[in-house]
């Protein structure tokens, strides 16, 4: 029976070790706004659970009540607030490292850049993607391409373990030998499956890379090249292109600013021969601007720009980047209305392929180019998101798939992000572990027996 919000509110502090806010607590309305604020809700309670058994009983108190939950991470899906009962994982933050084995327990709530950070001060790193703020929760469960996919894999693939809540109140330690279905399911198949409390990562040695960023002009022929020097380079670089109006950084000219630009984000794994390895990239156009060098590997992440924003989203696989592909984004980029406007696209391969696409949730293993195509909402998300998805179709090559991560507010296209046989395996896990669907203020896989 559907709890009114006093008794919601007192059920859970008298189950609950750690916080639980309503309206007139100091940190509700921060815990409610997302980083992207697609939209506000106003929940009934939020709960800041302190360890695994305050999640536990705090979705053992939403299934049994009926009320709505959400799980909140880094906040920067449209999934992150809602109303009735929010859980803000943030609070759970340890880590156990056992550098004796390359490996690590680590909280869920913690975010891709204090993780880097408490990680590099060991010398070592576990790739999550570009952007500091994003959860590591998200990310992970999502698949996880950054600057290290590449050379060590996906960040799922260095996953070893997980501690999970699932919609029956029982905490459960998944792997290869526990519950291997769903320990497959959460490799990929997003936040559907329950409240992920700790991960265990593989950890690479990662000191020090060559990296940095590397501004180079926007034309057709530019874009192109840059595309193949990435295509053909070993595994050790990754490179992040965005394609985007320059902005006022410190080094380009003032005349520039506003013009579009090559803005690439370089990652090196060896410095020692990292020189060499980049100079092709060097050689497209003359750079406007070049700060690569070696560097401690937290210093590559960025934080987004434009907090507070309700950016349009779109994404795709394509197999290459060619000059039609470069004009067709520039010529898009020249009609956008907003100053928040890039499409960017992350060469994959290497390590990401060395795995069947069966063995993991995320099954785009052979998928040889990311697109991401970014509009914020000026003046209404209506236009950016028309512009978004002609952009995508301006751009499609008729590669399957979706990156889950990705797929932005109002993305139906869940299906294209899990093909062939991958959708249907991940549904009965689904319908194993979740079969009223508790866990659906997500990117939603439904439940067989429930209604889409």
């Amino acid at each position: 029976m559907r709890l009114t919000r006093p008794d919601l509110t007192g059920t859970l502090r008298s189950v609950v070790d750690g916080s639980v806010l309503t309206s007139d607590d100091p940190g509700y309305d921060e815990s409610r706004t997302p980083f992207f604020r697609h939209r506000i809700g106003r929940p009934a309670a939020v709960v800041r659970p302190r360890h695994a058994a305050d999640v536990a009983a705090t979705v053992s108190v939403a299934a049994n009540s009926g009320t709505p939950l959400q799980v909140r991470g880094g906040g920067h899906t449209a999934h992150s607030t809602g109303e009735g009962l929010l859980l803000d994982v943030r609070s759970l933050t340890g880590i156990d490292l056992e550098l004796s084995d390359h490996t690590a327990w680590v909280g869920s709530g913690h975010t891709a850049g204090t993780l880097t950070d408490a990680l590099g001060r060991h010398g070592t790193a576990v790739g999550f993607g570009d952007t500091p703020s994003t959860a590591i929760s998200g990310l992970t469960l999502g698949g996880g391409v950054g600057f290290l996919a590449r050379r060590h894999g996906l960040t799922i693939d260095n996953l070893l373990a997980a501690e999970i809540v699932t919609a029956d109140g029982q905490t459960r330690l998944v792997n290869p030998a526990h519950d291997p279905d769903l320990f497959w399911a959460i490799r990929g198949g997003g936040g559907n499956f329950g409240v992920v409390t700790r991960f265990r990562y593989r950890l690479a040695p990662v000191a020090k890379v060559y990296g940095g960023l590397l501004v180079l002009p926007a034309t057709p022929r530019i874009i192109a090249e840059v595309a193949g020097v990435c295509a053909g380079a070993d595994r050790e670089l990754t490179v992040i292109v965005n394609i985007l109006p320059a902005p006022p950084l410190p080094g380009i000219p003032p005349e520039l600013v506003g013009r579009p630009v090559l803005m690439a984000r370089v990652c090196h794994t060896d410095p020692a021969v990292a020189e060499t390895a980049v100079r092709p990239l060097r050689r497209v156009a003359t750079p406007l601007l070049d700060q690569l060098q070696p560097m401690p590997y937290p210093a590559l992440l960025e934080e987004t720009p434009d907090r507070g924003t309700r950016p349009a989203l779109q994404t795709l696989f394509v197999n290459q980047i060619d000059e039609a592909a470069g004009a067709a984004i520039l010529g898009h980029l020249a009609e956008a209305r907003s100053s928040l406007r890039l499409v960017q696209f992350r060469v994959l391969g290497g390590a990401i392929g060395d795995r069947p696409s069966d063995e993991t949730a995320y099954a785009h293993r052979d998928a040889p180019v990311l697109v991401m195509i970014v509009h914020g909402d000026e003046p209404g998300l209506g236009w950016a998101d028309r512009w978004a998805r002609q952009v995508r179709a301006d751009l499609d090559q008729g590669v399957a798939g979706a990156y889950v991560n990705f797929l932005g507010p109002g993305d139906d296209r869940i299906q294209a992000a899990y093909p062939g046989p991958t959708f249907a395996r991940l549904r009965a896990v689904k319908t194993a572990y979740d079969p009223q669907n508790l866990f659906r203020h997500n990117l939603n896989i439904t439940p067989e027996g429930l209604a889409a």
